[in-house]
């Protein structure tokens, strides 16, 4: 096999991701994102479109011994992957990782759990294959730069794509030539634009991709063959996206240095767009520390780069998906309640009157990165700073670099299954939040994956 293409070097890199190569560290912060995973997605199962995709994907695709994570039927490998797909990026409160700004868990998860599932597979397998998808994905991201994302391209369905079928060879097995097949197949159809954003088609996508990858490496398997210069065709993924741009010293990290790691995985502790955390943060920290509430508050200007703005578009949401790309309703929120949780999601708040009038007090400024923070080593890319304004003429500020969630201030264990509880109890399901937690806590020891969920 020559290992001049991306697609081989990335094969060849995945040789090296086994369960035995794999450090305690990065098994922690994969165990931490599988329990998330599986409870933003018993909860996300509860909203409108991932019920409408559910209906549709029964179907279009047969039963199967496959979970569909909120709900009591099954279905085969495909129908499980699309409908949990959808359902952990359904309530936008899946994790992030900055190599492609990416919700990465939310495709490859279901992508693996599907697979594993069908094959029997140990629980440990199931885990090895999920972190082997997920540094597949992110370093042809790192490769490619965040630059695709900047262009438009929604990086979730289009490099998803490329760890679902990651993970799915692992599982099934594939051989060098197999896996690279299976590659190709997938990435050279994977993709959606971020104009997805606020809407059903966000959802739906996830769960595509997820689906792709597994069809892409079940196709390799019986021979299907993909073109493996997907990268350097004049036609391929990097002129395309990219304007012939790719570094490809991160391919070959792959199996040395995990992206799990640097730059980590950032697990959301609000259900809205990351990009609007790190803001929501310094408001609550504000309104704390100085008895502060809206009634006293006379202007809140959030400083913000670029890539926020760019997320956060909608000022005056009507509806749930809406009010989650909204920075003036998270505020307003934040303000008003002292939280903002699945529950401020409903229509009674995202329609309220007053909620409405306190976002009128919130204005986004778009800026570069200040200068007295640019050497500071705990910055992610969606920082802020906030400053509040009082009728009694004073001014309070504070700067966040990082949210509490990222990987540069995880979510303490505490919190984690705070929220996994939470889902679980918005869900309004029988499953004990407990007895599953830790089971998903030590799902390496579990023999037969399709036994997870009993």
């Amino acid at each position: 096999m020559s290992t001049n293409n991306v697609i081989n070097r990335i094969t060849l890199g995945l040789e090296k991701i086994t369960a035995e190569s794999i450090s305690a560290e990065v098994f922690n912060i994969a165990k931490s994102c599988i329990i998330d995973t599986c409870g933003v997605a018993i909860a996300g199962s509860t909203t409108r479109s991932a019920k409408n995709i559910h209906s549709v994907v029964k179907e279009s695709f047969r039963d199967g011994n496959c979970t569909v994570l909120g709900y009591t039927n099954t279905l085969n490998v495909f129908g499980a992957a699309v409908a949990n797909g959808a359902s952990a990026h359904a309530l936008d409160f899946d994790d992030n990782c900055y190599a492609g700004i990416v919700h990465g868990s939310a495709v490859v998860l279901p992508s693996v759990l599907a697979v594993a599932q069908e094959n029997s597979s140990s629980g440990n397998e199931l885990l090895s294959s999920f972190i082997a998808g997920l540094e597949a994905q992110f370093a042809v991201a790192k490769a490619l730069s965040n630059n695709i994302y900047d262009r438009g391209w929604w990086t979730t369905s289009i490099l998803g794509v490329i760890g679902s079928a990651a993970g799915a060879c692992k599982l099934l097995n594939l051989n060098r030539e197999a896996t690279s097949n299976a590659l190709a197949l997938a990435i050279v159809g994977g993709g959606a634009t971020r104009s997805v954003r606020g809407t059903d088609a966000k959802h739906y996508y996830c769960g595509l991709a997820a689906e792709r990858g597994i069809t892409a490496a079940k196709l390799a398997l019986n021979g299907a063959t993909g073109p493996l210069n997907v990268f350097e065709d004049l036609n391929g993924i990097t002129k395309v996206l990219n304007g012939d741009k790719f570094e490809r010293k991160y391919i070959d990290m792959i199996g040395k240095e995990y992206c799990i790691l640097k730059p980590g995985m950032d697990i959301k502790k609000y259900p809205v767009c990351y990009a609007s955390h790190a803001a929501i943060d310094g408001v609550k920290e504000l309104i704390d520390l100085n008895n502060i509430n809206s009634f006293n508050i006379k202007k809140i200007i959030c400083t913000v780069p670029p890539v926020v703005a760019s997320n956060l578009t909608f000022p005056n949401p009507i509806n749930r998906t809406e009010a989650q790309f909204s920075l003036e309703y998270a505020i307003a929120t934040i303000i008003e309640h002292g939280s903002l949780d699945l529950t401020h999601l409903e229509d009674k708040f995202v329609k309220s009157s007053h909620l409405k009038r306190v976002s009128e007090l919130v204005y986004m400024n778009v800026s570069n990165l200040p200068k007295e923070e640019i050497d500071n080593k705990f910055i992610c890319p969606e920082w802020a700073e906030i400053e509040i304004m009082t009728n009694d003429g004073m001014c309070y500020k504070t700067f966040v670099g990082a949210p509490v969630g990222s990987a540069n201030r995880p979510l303490p264990e505490k919190l984690l299954y705070r929220k996994f509880s939470e889902c679980l109890t918005y869900a309004k399901n029988d499953i004990n939040p407990k007895e599953l937690y830790e089971r998903l806590l030590n799902i390496d020891q579990i023999e037969n994956s399709s036994t997870l969920f009993d």
